[in-house]
């Protein structure tokens, strides 16, 4: 009997361990959709996704004016993510400059 591959690979990538790399690849790229539509596609020069480990999104910005822009409109940018995942992927967003 085969398996289609459609229904194989999602269990091969959980397996392996890189299902928490690629949700993270996935978050990062959600990221900066919300950070575009909120600020424009400029942002994209200042501010980059680190990495997200343990539900703590690190984030580096470029300028200190975008980190307190972000920051307050942080929960926001949590519900967005954590609606599009469908679960809470992200509690907290973590600045570094």
């Amino acid at each position: 009997m085969f398996i289609p591959i459609k229904n194989l690979l999602p269990k091969v990538v959980k397996n392996s361990g890189f299902s928490r790399q690629i949700e993270a690849a996935q978050v990062a790229e959600k990221f900066n959709e919300i950070i575009v539509k909120m600020f424009g596609r400029s942002v994209l020069k200042k501010a980059r996704v680190m990495h997200l480990k343990d539900k703590v999104l690190a984030v580096k910005c470029l300028s200190s004016v975008l980190v307190q822009e972000i920051y307050l409109r942080e929960k926001k940018i949590i519900n967005e993510l954590n609606k599009k995942f469908g679960k809470e992927v992200v509690s907290k967003i973590k600045f570094r400059m």
